[in-house]
C-alpha cells in the first residue's frame, strides 16, 4: 500500500485539481494507493484540527497556502512508521508513483525531494523524520517554523530524486515538451496561472464564494500545460472522478494566514 498525503484547501476551492490529481495518480499507479486529503478541520478529533481564535491545533498565520505546514506533519500522522509521500494538490501525475516509492534512501536521508529547498513532492522515511523534524505540536503552533525547517535542513539529510526522474517539474521548466519522459509530475506552482482557476473561479462566484488566493488570474505561459490539464480533467469526469466526490463536509470557513 502506497500512502499518499495531499495538501489541499478546506473550502472546496480546488476541487478540479483534486479530481485531476487523484485520477492521474490512480490511473498510472501499479499498486494500491491510500490517499489522505489534508485539509484544515474544525473537528478536535482530527489530526488537522485548527481553531485560530482559541489558539488550538494548526495555527496558520503566515502560511503561504491553507496547507503549507502540513507536509512536515505527515511523518507524525503516520506515527513515525514506514514511508509516506506528500504532494501539493496542484499537480498532474504522468508516471507510476511506485517508481518514487521504491527509491532507496541513502544512509542519512529522511526525505527524498527535488532539492533541500523544494518539498512539494516528498517521499518520507517517517521513522528517520522523528529525529530530524521538530515535535509536531511545535510545527502546529510556532509562527514561521514550517519555513525555517526547510532553510535549516542540511543536504545530507535530503536526497534528490534519481537522475532522469523529475517528480516535481515546476511549470514545465525548460522542457521542450510537457510530455517528456523525464517528467513524472507536472506541478503548476505559479498560483495566478494555475489552470484549474479557469473552472474554479466561475464555480465559486456562482455560490458567492471566493478562492483562497487573492492573485489576479492570468493564462499560463505554457499552453501545453493548460491543454494537459483540460485533457485530464475531461478524462477524470468521464471516469467518475467528479467534483461531488471531493466536495465533502462543511467548508472550514475563514483562514488566518496574514503575517
Amino acid at each position: 500500500m502506497i500512502r499518499v498525503f495531499i495538501g489541499c484547501p478546506a473550502n472546496h476551492e480546488d476541487l478540479e485539481s483534486q479530481a485531476v490529481l487523484e485520477y492521474t495518480l490512480r490511473t498510472t499507479a501499479s499498486r494500491e494507493l491510500a490517499i489522505t486529503w489534508m485539509k484544515l478541520s474544525k473537528d478536535p478529533r482530527s489530526f488537522w484540527y485548527s481553531d485560530a481564535h482559541a489558539g488550538k491545533g494548526w495555527l496558520t498565520r503566515g502560511w503561504a497556502t491553507p496547507f503549507s505546514a502540513f507536509r512536515w506533519g505527515v511523518p507524525a500522522a503516520c506515527r513515525f512508521a514506514g514511508k509516506a509521500i506528500y504532494l501539493d494538490v496542484d499537480m498532474i501525475v504522468m508516471s507510476d508513483i511506485a517508481e518514487l516509492w521504491d527509491t532507496p534512501f541513502n544512509s542519512e536521508a529522511f526525505a527524498i525531494a527535488k532539492n533541500t529547498q523544494t518539498f512539494c513532492c516528498t517521499l518520507f522515511d517517517c521513522a528517520r523524520a522523528k529525529h530530524v523534524l521538530p515535535p509536531v505540536d511545535r510545527i502546529r503552533r510556532e509562527f514561521g517554523l514550517y519555513a525555517y525547517i526547510r532553510r535549516s535542513l542540511v543536504p545530507g539529510r535530503v536526497q534528490s530524486f534519481p537522475v532522469g526522474q523529475n517528480w516535481n517539474c515546476l511549470d514545465g521548466e525548460d522542457y521542450e515538451s510537457i510530455r517528456d519522459p523525464e517528467i513524472k509530475i507536472v506541478h503548476c506552482t505559479s498560483i495566478p496561472t494555475q489552470p484549474q482557476l479557469r473552472y474554479a473561479l466561475p464555480r465559486l462566484r456562482k455560490r458567492g464564494q471566493k478562492h483562497w488566493s487573492t492573485y489576479e488570474p492570468r493564462p499560463h505561459w505554457r499552453k501545453d500545460i493548460e491543454e494537459l490539464f483540460d485533457e485530464k480533467l475531461g478524462e477524470a469526469y468521464a471516469a467518475g472522478f467528479t467534483l461531488d466526490k471531493y466536495e465533502t463536509g462543511e467548508p472550514f470557513g475563514e483562514y488566518h494566514r496574514a503575517g
